[in-house]
């Protein structure tokens, strides 16, 4: 595989080093910057596999483009047509043509999940606020930054991160929303109870 890959010359670039394929595993994923790209890098592929007697799965392999526009050309692999998809699952993450929203909505969903269910602890009047918010953040928040090093943020999805976090805070403390208390005067609190 390496043969192939090294052959590969893309026009994907990360602060001015080309960038063709990332590696885990067993798994490749091919960095094109164009169809024409893209469709050499599969064939190079599928050609050094069938060198050393291994075959690409087609019915594995997926192509996703971040380009407004459809593919015009069908890539194939053993005579089938690959499938081009919007989002997959990665080591845990979403890989979405959409940006970092669908995985950052999806690991506020988790987090959320993940608070409910220790509603108790919560709940608990016996158990120190400072040791609550250890808690929150080693058993809570280490979900939602799974993986956070890749998003891309804007002013939305910074509101939703910082609505996640207080919605996480109050429950903690026990504060309803009902109560009419600021996010300031949340933060405060939890700013005391950990110094």
């Amino acid at each position: 595989m390496t043969d192939a890959l090294e052959d590969h010359r893309g026009t994907v670039s990360i602060g001015g080093r080309p960038i063709t394929n990332l590696w885990f595993a067993d798994d490749i994923d091919g960095l094109a910057g164009n169809e024409c790209e893209l469709a050499s890098l599969v064939e190079q592929l599928d050609k050094a596999s069938s060198n050393f007697g291994v075959e690409i799965n087609a019915e594995k392999t997926k192509i996703m483009t971040n380009s407004k526009e459809p593919l015009k050309k069908e890539i194939k692999v053993n005579c089938q047509i690959l499938e081009t998809i919007t989002k997959f699952k990665y080591l845990g993450s979403i890989i979405s043509d959409k940006g970092s929203k669908p995985e950052i909505l999806s690991r506020i969903a988790q987090t959320l999940a993940a608070l409910t269910k220790l509603k108790p602890i919560w709940n608990n009047k016996n158990i120190a606020i400072s040791s609550k918010i250890r808690l929150l953040r080693s058993l809570v928040m280490s979900i939602f930054l799974y993986a956070c090093e890749s998003w891309t943020l804007n002013a939305d999805i910074e509101r939703r991160i910082r609505a996640m976090e207080m919605r996480c805070y109050r429950r903690l403390l026990g504060i309803s929303y009902k109560d009419h208390t600021t996010n300031e005067e949340v933060s405060r609190k939890i700013e005391n109870a950990t110094c």
